[in-house]
């Protein structure tokens, strides 16, 4: 009886691996049904893996968003500071292409929001929503800088009305890993 619980045990066991094995964690699973524009390198394309089939570490992001960011007209990047053991910081803005055009002139309306004299004269409906997203601040949560990879892709290479009109309408401030010297431990 023992031995037979001990073999059915090893053969779970073993089904359990030839699941997981076949599970795929491709576009398809956290994007279903979405159309990406092909001149804009995937995260599997740079990488040569899926995002979740390993651990993404810190310099492996830096070396996708660059090419990401080299790819899209919808993303600026721009390296802010060095962490402690000297790891580059980086700041994606994400938006629509006439954003960017106009992207100082969106800065001073939402500094000008701040003054109540002035305010009252803005143009609230032609005003981009600026929103920041902060990744990874935990060096033990590798989630959120696999994340971020994937919201970049997805706002850079999505291709439907829903992702356009976003972008018109939002200035995404992106920072992919808050903590990268953590990250990558």
């Amino acid at each position: 009886m023992q031995i037979r619980s001990v073999l059915y045990f090893l053969l779970c066991l073993l089904l359990g691996q030839v699941a997981a094995r076949g599970q795929s964690s491709s576009l398809d699973y956290y994007f279903p049904g979405i159309a990406f524009d092909a001149r804009i390198p995937s995260p599997q394309a740079v990488l040569g893996f899926h995002i979740g089939e390993w651990h993404l570490s810190h310099d492996q992001q830096v070396f996708y968003l660059r090419q990401l960011a080299a790819a899209s007209d919808r993303i600026f990047l721009e390296e802010y500071g060095r962490s402690h053991e000297n790891r580059p910081l980086l700041l994606l803005t994400v938006t629509s292409p006439a954003n960017h055009r106009r992207l100082e002139e969106i800065r001073r309306q939402h500094l000008a929001l701040s003054d109540p004299e002035n305010s009252a004269d803005l143009p609230l409906d032609d005003m981009p929503v600026v929103v920041y997203q902060g990744y990874s601040i935990h060096g033990n949560e590798p989630s959120g800088g696999n994340a971020a990879v994937l919201m970049a892709y997805y706002l850079a290479a999505a291709q439907n009305a829903g992702v356009e009109a976003l972008l018109d309408e939002t200035v995404v401030l992106l920072d992919p890993c808050f903590n990268p010297d953590g990250f990558q431990r």
